[in-house]
């Protein structure tokens, strides 16, 4: 094992933990709603924060996720899903505060894949990592943490 280069920081358990309970604290600030995800079945756009109408929005509880061997895992409002009202299949997603600010994006994937978001309740076509959700359904967030 090598000693990490020069301009590698090593972070501690201690600030990490810091950090993870910074984040859930920044999701829950705002006085006009929960925190949520949005989901988006358009390409991603090259910045962050510069979206079109997301396809879904799933909106997290109050406090918006727990802190679980050292990630924040994020809590949905409602366990049971949110209704698709337009079939689709969701590509990426952003993590939005209870105030509207976005604090971060990442790809949606179905439950195990491994994306930034996962979820679960459609149904994977061959080939690809994300379902496809038909209206009437329902989307569940399952395994979204962040690390």
């Amino acid at each position: 094992m090598s000693a990490p280069a020069y301009y590698e920081w090593r972070l501690g358990a201690a600030l990490l933990l810091a950090q993870l309970q910074a984040t859930l604290a920044r999701l829950d600030i705002g006085t006009t709603g929960n925190a949520c995800v949005r989901l988006y079945t358009t390409a991603r756009p090259e910045e962050m924060g510069v979206s079109p109408a997301p396809w879904l929005e799933i909106p997290l509880a109050r406090p918006a996720g727990m802190i679980a061997e050292g990630l924040l895992v994020l809590q949905p409002q409602s366990v049971a899903g949110t209704m698709v009202l337009t079939s689709g299949v969701p590509r990426w997603a952003e993590l939005v505060a209870a105030d509207g600010a976005v604090l971060a994006e990442g790809g949606v994937t179905a439950e195990g894949v491994g994306g930034c978001f996962e979820v679960a309740g459609g149904t994977v076509p061959d080939g690809e990592v994300a379902p496809v959700f038909y209206a009437g359904g329902l989307v569940t967030l399952t395994g979204s943490a962040l690390g």
